[in-house]
This record gives C-alpha cells, structure tokens and sequence, in this order.
C-alpha cells in the first residue's frame, strides 16, 4: 500500500479548545483506499462478514486521538437536504461511517449524548477550517453538528471504520436520545466490507422504519408502520437519498481534526456553507476499549 501524504500545513495560530494536552484516546492510522466488494454478505451478522482491517495501537501519552484517513471531495455548493455529496465524499475514500440525525437543537443533542456517555470532554462551538488536503487525518472525536435553518443535528458517530459494536451503539443511542427529547432520530451505517447500508428511525423510543440493504442489490430488510415495502429490484443511492430528503435532513462533507493539543472540524467547500455551528464530543476511555477487543 502506497503512503498518504498527510496534511503539514495547518495554520500556526492558537484555537481555542477545551481539550488536555496528553490526554487523548488512542490513535490508528487507517489509509483511504477503497476495498474490493466482497459478495453479499449482511452487515448486521458477524458470521458471514470478513474483519475490517484491526486498527494499529500506536498511542503513547500525548498523542492525538484515533485516526484515519479522510479523501478531498470540494466542488459545487451544497443543497440543504440529502445525502447524495456525503455518499460521494465517503465513495471516494473507506465508505465505512456510522452516525444519526436527530431532530432537536445542538446543545441539547450534545448535552444529552455527552450525560449518555459520561463525557466529561466537551469542546463547544469548534472551529470549522476548510479542509485542505487530497488525504487528510481523521480524528475519533464525536462530531455534532447544526445545519443553518434546519431542525435537524447531525452527530458523526464514526467515520472510515465500522463494526458491529458501532452498529450496535448508533442504534441504541438513537433510541435513548428520540425517548429523552421526546422527538425523531435517524441512523444511517455504511459497512464496506458487506457492501451493506442501513437505517433506522425511531420517534420517542419507538422504532417506526429500518431498512438494510445491499448497495446496487437486494433489499435486504424492510419494515415499517409508516408505509408499505418499496418495489425494488435493486437499491441504489436514489432509495436512502429519498429517504432523507424526505425527512429533510442535510448531511454535510465534514470530519473532526485533532493536532497538537487542537481540535477543530475540518469542512469541504461544498458544505462550508451549510453549517451553523459544531461540537466536539471526546468519549475517552471508548477508544481504549474498542483497541483492546
């Protein structure tokens, strides 16, 4: 595998952050080449998927959190619904990311998702810089971010990396957030070694729709009190950006930065625009654990 050139052009000025020095999460290094499709195996039953890459434990007190790699994807501006950029900006680097939208306001999103987790890390408001290199480093922060003159908030679970624990959690975290703001929340999990996608759609802690599918393929699952099962023969892109451009939901280009003691959420052009105001969210002790399995 070919080295990535990463970014060493950051700006020198000081951001401000609510984040120690030396005492971040664990690191992993996690370069963004696409993976070959591996048939159709279901993403939601470990017995038939292949191991996503193991993540390199090269922590050491001080370093940054845990990092992958994120690809440049910066072209035209961005509407203010749907999810057709984000799948391009994933397609174009490791199209694995797990995260949920939420329909509630930032700050309680983020205050319940950190009282949810026990974060005691918080950075609030963070700076958003364009992102500025074709590969670029992806922090393990949580990013939660507000999309201007939309209800919803976005919260990045994951980004590059997915596993059934991830899957588990984003699914069990939209179910306790849309019960505790007595409101909708929406999961979407790309896994590239199934070549699977999914969602799910809770309101007050009820689950109303999931669907999982094979991209280019087999709905696998489908099931709903909204509506009946879509006639599909094969799922493309089309079947989860009507989904969310349904609900109104925007998913922005965007990932959390981590370096030298600063984070910041890093922003292509096509959604600079779009987005009113980041959190960063630092689970500690969650990457230790997930390196340790």
């Amino acid at each position: 595998m070919e080295a990535v050139t990463l970014n060493t052009n950051l700006p020198n000025a000081p951001i401000s952050t609510g984040l120690e020095e030396g005492a971040s999460p664990l690191v992993f290094k996690q370069f963004a080449a696409l993976r070959k499709r591996v048939g159709v195996n279901r993403m939601m039953n470990p017995s038939v998927r292949k191991p996503s890459p193991r993540l390199a434990n090269s922590a050491e007190a001080g370093q940054s959190p845990r990092i992958g790699t994120m690809k440049d994807e910066s072209k035209k501006s961005s509407p203010q619904v749907g999810i057709t950029e984000f799948l391009k900006f994933m397609y174009d680097g490791q199209p694995e990311w797990s995260l949920l939208a939420v329909k509630a306001p930032i700050d309680e999103v983020t205050d319940e998702f950190a009282d949810l987790h026990g974060a005691e890390t918080v950075l609030r408001d963070a700076p958003r810089k364009p992102a500025t290199e074709k590969y670029d480093d992806v922090a393990s922060q949580i990013a939660v971010v507000h999309i201007k003159d939309n209800p919803w908030t976005i919260v990045f679970r994951s980004l590059l990396f997915v596993d059934e624990k991830n899957i588990e959690s984003v699914n069990e975290e939209a179910k306790e957030l849309s019960a505790r703001l007595n409101t909708k929340a929406i999961t979407f999990v790309g896994d590239d070694t199934s070549g699977s996608q999914a969602y799910k759609l809770f309101e007050k802690g009820k689950l109303l729709e999931e669907a999982e599918w094979e991209v280019g393929g087999e709905l696998y699952t489908f099931k709903s009190k909204l509506r009946k099962k879509p006639t599909i023969e094969a799922v493309g892109d089309e079947f989860a950006e009507g989904f969310f451009s349904e609900q109104e939901i925007y998913i922005p280009c965007c990932y959390p930065k981590y370096e030298d003691g600063h984070s910041w959420l890093a922003v292509e052009k096509n959604s600079l625009d779009s987005i009113e105001r980041a959190d960063l969210i630092d689970l500690g002790g969650t990457d230790e654990d997930e390196e340790s399995e």
